[in-house]
């Protein structure tokens, strides 16, 4: 185990909560705080909420597992820290600017489903990409939006064939993003109605949103865990917009019931947190099953957990 992590659960109990403290304020705080302007930049006035966001779930985290016991599966702590950073701008970004969200989605899509390209996640928790093969090589630089300029608008596969061959070697995926939001003018900026105020679309029918509205997570909770398991598993794993940190920010759950109602080891849940949500070919093959078939356990799960909302209302 990390030994920074290791002090924590060797403190006495008595001795738990300023030992956590100094964690997070003295190691955890300035990881966080790089990998968030990092990603959103010094100047960005939202920097300070990020971090306070990821930080506060972390303590929610680590809380939990030194009660139930369950951190012994985080081996490298610093690794763990950013991975939450970078899941906590990733969850900001999906808020505040789904423009640039969507278009991170179209070419993580292409990434994840053509042979030619790879995905994958470095050891600092950063989302890396570039040609298949290249997990080991050293990252490229990425190029200027200039070089890009006669690459046809939206079409992402010639567009990460010139990038590429000008690295020649892989990129953070939020660069690549970056750099084709700049190519193609996407807007780093968040919906706006008619009156220019700050919007962000509706979401509806996803449950996600719903929940989060809701105040009653202790009815929904009990909702998903009488679902049949494969439906809980396909929902539970790719639940957006941090709804599980909700259950156990709340009390409504633990780590432990949480991983029960997956059907897996507190150990499995812990190590995957970071990566969570899960896109869907990863449900896919840890359910032993094709995409569409998740897909549509997922339907099935939404829709009556939406019957049943609506019943309450």
């Amino acid at each position: 185990m990390d030994a920074v992590l290791e002090r924590f659960l060797a403190a006495p109990d008595v001795d738990a909560e300023e030992t956590l403290g100094r964690l997070l304020s003295t190691h955890a705080t300035p990881v966080i705080r790089r990998v968030v302007i990092s990603r959103l930049g010094g100047s960005n006035s939202d920097v300070d909420d990020v971090c306070s966001q990821v930080v506060l779930q972390l303590m929610v985290r680590l809380r939990q597992g030194r009660k139930d016991d369950d951190l012994g599966a985080i081996d490298a702590f610093d690794g763990y820290i950013a991975a939450a950073a970078h899941h906590g701008c990733d969850h900001y970004l999906r808020r505040k600017y789904p423009l640039r969200w969507q278009l991170r989605n179209r070419i993580r899509y292409v990434l994840e489903h053509d042979s030619g390209w790879s995905l994958w996640k470095s050891r600092e928790g950063t989302w890396m990409c570039g040609r298949a093969g290249w997990e080991t090589r050293a990252p490229g630089v990425a190029p200027g939006a200039s070089d890009l300029a006669d690459v046809e608008s939206e079409q992402v596969r010639p567009l990460l064939a010139r990038i590429f061959h000008l690295t020649g070697g892989p990129l953070p995926l939020w660069v690549l993003v970056d750099l084709a939001a700049s190519v193609w003018g996407v807007p780093s900026r968040p919906y706006h109605d008619d009156k220019g105020i700050e919007t962000v679309p509706d979401s509806r029918p996803w449950i996600d949103a719903e929940m989060t509205q809701r105040a009653r997570t202790g009815r929904v909770w009990a909702e998903i865990r009488a679902l049949p398991i494969r439906q809980r598993q396909a929902l539970l794993l790719n639940l957006k917009d941090d709804g599980l940190t909700l259950f156990l920010a709340t009390g409504t759950a633990s780590l432990r019931t949480v991983a029960e109602a997956m059907d897996m080891t507190v150990e499995t849940l812990a190590a995957l947190w970071n990566d969570l949500p899960l896109p869907d070919n990863d449900v896919a093959s840890r359910l032993g099953c094709t995409r569409q078939q998740v897909i549509n356990l997922r339907m099935s799960a939404r829709k009556r957990l939406s019957n049943r909302l609506a019943a309450w209302s």
